[in-house]
């Protein structure tokens, strides 16, 4: 996994940035990441934390603001961790759906009525 911290205007402490590692730690259960990059800015009054994820052929992007940068770290990750399981559950379910779509179909062939057999005389 390619992991970077960029930042525009602000200098992350070491506080921030072992939040950042131990919060990303947190998205490697849900997807295989390529590359995870946090991009923190500091504007006046309000501190920016943007997070790009790439998992092998789609993108993810959350965006946070908040006076506080930790906070905005927070956020931004709260809403990444949401996409990526919504991404992972909707894998599963597909892969669950190709095998379903077979028993589906076995349990309506078994629920048709069986042909009448021919009456046997006596």
């Amino acid at each position: 996994m390619q992991f970077d911290i960029q930042s525009r205007n602000y200098e992350p402490s070491k506080r921030v940035r072992s939040t950042i590692e131990e919060r990303s730690q947190k998205l490697l259960k849900f997807a295989d990441i390529d590359r995870l990059r946090f991009t923190l800015t500091g504007e006046n009054v309000e501190n920016i934390c943007e997070v790009h994820v790439h998992v092998l052929g789609k993108d993810f992007h959350s965006k946070a603001s908040s006076e506080d940068m930790l906070a905005s770290v927070d956020k931004a990750v709260a809403v990444l961790e949401k996409q990526l399981r919504r991404y992972k559950d909707k894998r599963n379910d597909s892969r669950r759906g190709r095998a379903g779509e077979k028993s589906a179909a076995a349990l309506e062939a078994s629920l048709q009525p069986e042909p009448d057999s021919e009456p046997t005389e006596e």
